[in-house]
């Protein structure tokens, strides 16, 4: 499957409240966001590669590498069109 990559200078303009909404402050766009991406969303922002957010997240939340990947890439999917 092929992903957007998404700009980190993007990434960081995302910033998270607590409250299950992610806030870019580029555009002023608000998204609701479940805790998994929650953290996956701050992995990325720390510099996490697909394959590292897999991994990480496979044994966080007790799934299959196979199952987590599928999540990841339409997360990926989906933040690199609003945050590109």
């Amino acid at each position: 499957m092929q992903t957007h990559t998404i700009n980190s200078l993007r990434l960081k303009a995302i910033v998270l409240n607590g409250g299950a909404h992610a806030f870019d402050t580029r555009t002023g766009r608000s998204y609701s966001v479940n805790a998994t991406a929650q953290v996956a969303l701050l992995m990325l922002q720390d510099g996490a590669s697909r394959d590292e957010l897999i991994e990480r997240l496979a044994g966080l939340c007790a799934q299959p590498e196979s199952v987590v990947a599928a999540g990841i890439d339409g997360f990926i999917e989906q933040l690199g069109r609003y945050a590109s």
